[in-house]
């Protein structure tokens, strides 16, 4: 019964490591984008605070520097996003490590196109707050967001073949594999990012939480329709060193509550 029960816990490992990705880069993602907010308010000499999830400040600039403000979290999220993409794909070879950083690269670039989604709802948004400073209509907004829509499900597509090395078991079972890759940490990181990010200071906060990770559906959908991958990379074992940076991150975030 017991080795049974180990066996099982084995065949888990690659979920329960995905888990851990993604709620660790999910918080590194959030904390790089809202300190762009709060060093580009230091660099005007504005007063602000660095909290978990949002930035607010204690006295106000020019619309210009408060626009500039706001447009350089999603911007930030774009270049890191971009340049951990780039080095992933290009430079790391297939490791728990390369699908740490696809998933960090990942989540870096759906915080920038997912800030552009929300902005013809959410005026109080990041790109909300642009838009509206460069008085950019209500059904241009809806257009520059919808094709926002159509490039991150193509770009989430098309990484699918990132998530190629991996297998959950010995004897791959596709299905099983998408399960455990994206089911998992879509789920877990919901969950998990929702709880942690109380208490709730504006709804718009809670949108990026609820809402971003349903793209990696997308991704999962695309995994599913590769033929015949060839996975090498079967993880028996949770990894300590994720475990640890999960439980830092975390105690970073709540700290900055």
């Amino acid at each position: 019964m017991i080795e049974l029960k180990n066996m099982n816990l084995k065949n888990k490992s690659l979920g329960i490591n995905s888990i851990l990705i993604a709620i660790s880069t999910t918080i590194i993602a959030t904390i790089l984008h809202e300190s762009a907010h709060y060093f580009t308010a230091k660099y005007f000499h504005i007063d602000a605070e660095l909290h978990h999830n949002y930035v607010p400040f204690l006295q106000n600039g020019t619309s210009s520097q408060m626009t500039m403000i706001a447009a350089a979290g999603p911007l930030f999220s774009l270049i890191i996003g971009s340049m951990v993409m780039y080095v992933s794909i290009s430079f790391i070879k297939p490791s728990l490590f390369k699908l740490w950083m696809t998933w960090l690269g990942m989540n870096n670039l759906l915080l920038f196109f997912g800030y552009i989604l929300i902005a013809p709802i959410a005026k109080q948004g990041d790109t909300g707050k642009v838009f509206r400073h460069f008085g950019i209509p209500l059904y241009l907004s809806i257009s520059i967001a919808a094709i926002s829509f159509l490039l991150l499900n193509y770009l989430f597509g098309k990484w699918s073949h990132q998530f190629i090395y991996y297998k959950s078991q010995v004897d791959f079972d596709q299905k099983e594999t998408a399960q455990q890759l994206f089911i998992y940490p879509i789920v877990g990181s919901i969950v998990i990012m929702t709880l942690l990010s109380f208490p709730i200071i504006t709804w718009v906060s809670l949108l990026p939480t609820l809402l971003m990770p349903l793209i990696y559906f997308r991704t999962r959908g695309a995994y599913n329709r590769i033929k015949n991958p060839l996975p090498h990379l079967y993880f028996d074992k949770v990894s300590i060193v994720l475990w640890i940076l999960t439980i830092l991150t975390i105690a970073l975030f709540r700290y900055l509550v």
